[in-house]
């Protein structure tokens, strides 16, 4: 699904209260704020809800910007707690922005880069929910429940190279598949009749805007090339968390798999072969270069799998790619997917942000503006 921020509606600042200092920059994403200007409109914000844009650093998360990860902590009575807070800054000042999508459950070093960062964002009362896009009622924002600024998108802090057609990846951001980018759940079954099976689905960056939610580990499809990443807010698509089998790395190193019927194999692609390997003679353990890799869990009391899938060597340590690659969803070049277009977007969306080739009869935006299909 596509989140609201990429619609220039979204950007609009006419109407908010303007101090007396000449602003060089007006808010846009054209012509972001800078933090000092981002600060002396708080009242105008909290009283509009309009989304604006400013160029900042992340200084570093936690409120104060001294930590180096946000992740979840326990308090005396067992109540599991999120930090969501980071600290941006740029020449002019700095502000403390909070975002259950982007900001919790990362390290620093999650992401590429945290200089020069294109940040939409609001300011007031309300977050944004984090929840699957069949069941809104459910979602919460988890955020703080008093005035404080919220992150909607924040572009030019991930970027990652893809070869060999293929990545195994996750990150604790939500992020939206970019355009020249599929995005790939696997699904490892088991029936003592048929044995073990493996099936998989896609997410489409070209096809439609996805949001992938956090911690979700994908196998990313796209040709040889380098990728800039949008992280998001919104809600994302069911089926991405439902039955993928794939699961992310805890660090790079030995990781566990703590249940005997169980199975790890680390996503490999290079050159010569892409599938799923069991890289030690303890079939629960699997070696990683890095945290960010994924690993497909199997059941383990199969000898066999069904249809094309099937184990290639005697151990049972390797396991081919049987779905699809970056041909088969017609990318054939390696392209920079930079998601800091300014250009006019015609495409159309629904209310939800999602992108709709044919509208029915209602209210859609299109190049920022809402318009009424009939």
């Amino acid at each position: 699904m596509k989140t609201m921020t990429n619609i220039k509606t979204l950007c609009i600042i006419a109407g908010l209260a303007m101090t007396t200092t000449a602003f060089a920059g007006d808010g846009t994403k054209e012509n972001p704020y800078t933090i000092a200007e981002l600060n002396a409109q708080k009242d105008a914000l909290a009283a509009s809800g309009t989304t604006v844009w400013v160029k900042a650093d992340l200084k570093g998360l936690g409120e104060d910007g001294t930590r180096t990860d946000n992740g979840d902590y326990e308090d005396a009575d067992k109540k599991v707690h999120h930090r969501m807070a980071g600290l941006f800054e740029d020449g002019t000042g700095t502000f403390v922005a909070y975002s259950y999508h982007i900001l919790s459950q990362i390290r620093m070093s999650d992401w590429t880069n945290t200089k020069n960062l294109l940040i939409a964002l609001t300011y007031g009362t309300e977050g944004h929910p984090y929840g699957n896009l069949q069941n809104p009622k459910y979602a919460e924002s988890l955020e703080p429940t008093e005035a404080h600024f919220s992150l909607e998108e924040v572009h030019g802090a991930l970027t990652l190279e893809i070869k060999n057609g293929f990545r195994g990846y996750h990150i604790g951001s939500c992020y939206i598949v970019p355009q020249g980018v599929a995005a790939a759940t696997v699904t490892s079954n088991y029936t003592s009749k048929n044995g073990a099976t493996i099936s998989y689905k896609y997410y489409n960056g070209s096809e439609n805007s996805y949001l992938i939610p956090k911690h979700s580990a994908m196998v990313l499809i796209a040709a040889d090339g380098t990728y800039d990443f949008v992280l998001g807010t919104g809600l994302y698509e069911q089926p991405i968390t439902n039955s993928n089998s794939l699961s992310g790395g805890v660090g790079p190193g030995e990781n566990v798999n703590s249940k005997a019927d169980r199975w790890h194999f680390r996503f490999v692609s290079t050159p010569d072969k892409v599938g799923f390997e069991r890289n030690s003679d303890d079939p629960q353990r699997v070696i990683l270069e890095s945290g960010d890799e994924v690993i497909l869990t199997v059941v383990s009391k199969t000898d066999h799998f069904a249809g094309n899938w099937k184990w290639e060597t005697d151990d049972k340590k390797w396991i081919s790619w049987g779905g699809q690659s970056a041909a088969d969803f017609g990318f054939t070049t390696g392209i920079n997917t930079a998601n800091t277009s300014t250009e006019s977007d015609d495409a159309i969306y629904d209310l939800t942000g999602r992108k709709i080739t044919q509208p029915a009869q209602g209210l859609y935006i299109q190049d920022g503006k809402k318009f009424i299909a009939k």
